[in-house]
């Protein structure tokens, strides 16, 4: 696992009518500050990365559908450095996420229908401490998008 991320199982609550599932409360370890929540989707096959902020720290869940979750240290102070760590996380698979800035991530979507992933970050969105980098095409992280079989 890398240095500093989080993954914390939230509680999903069904009943005869639905179903709450937990993101964030404020007495929740993960809880900074309120930055800002968004929804993104993404459809199967479709990579979204990489991207790594240099102040935000983003706290994923994925309320439907799944992607497979790809994180890499490029923090030569840490102890993961250079280290890859990758899992599949959403509606079988409901978990939370945390991310400190300075570790790249990306995520795609799997399966049979567009997921939907919500973002609850601790600081609003500011273009200018995002770095995004091709998922295919670059030098630094050396990662196979493809489908592994098991």
């Amino acid at each position: 696992m890398i240095e500093g991320v989080k993954i914390t199982s939230k509680r999903v609550i069904p009943d005869d009518r639905g179903k709450i599932m937990h993101i964030m409360k404020s007495s929740d370890e993960q809880f900074s500050a309120f930055g800002e929540v968004y929804c993104s989707t993404v459809y199967p096959g479709v990579v979204k990365g990489w991207h790594m902020h240099k102040k935000m720290t983003l706290n994923y869940v994925v309320l439907k559908g799944n992607i497979k979750f790809v994180l890499y240290d490029d923090r030569p102070d840490s102890p993961t450095y250079r280290e890859i760590q990758e899992f599949v996380m959403g509606e079988n698979q409901y978990v939370m996420v945390t991310v400190p800035p300075f570790v790249w991530n990306g995520f795609k979507g799997v399966g049979l229908e567009e997921a939907f992933v919500i973002n609850f970050t601790d600081i609003p969105h500011d273009a200018e401490e995002i770095v995004r980098m091709d998922p295919h095409d670059n030098d630094l992280i050396n990662y196979n998008w493809s489908l592994k079989d098991r």
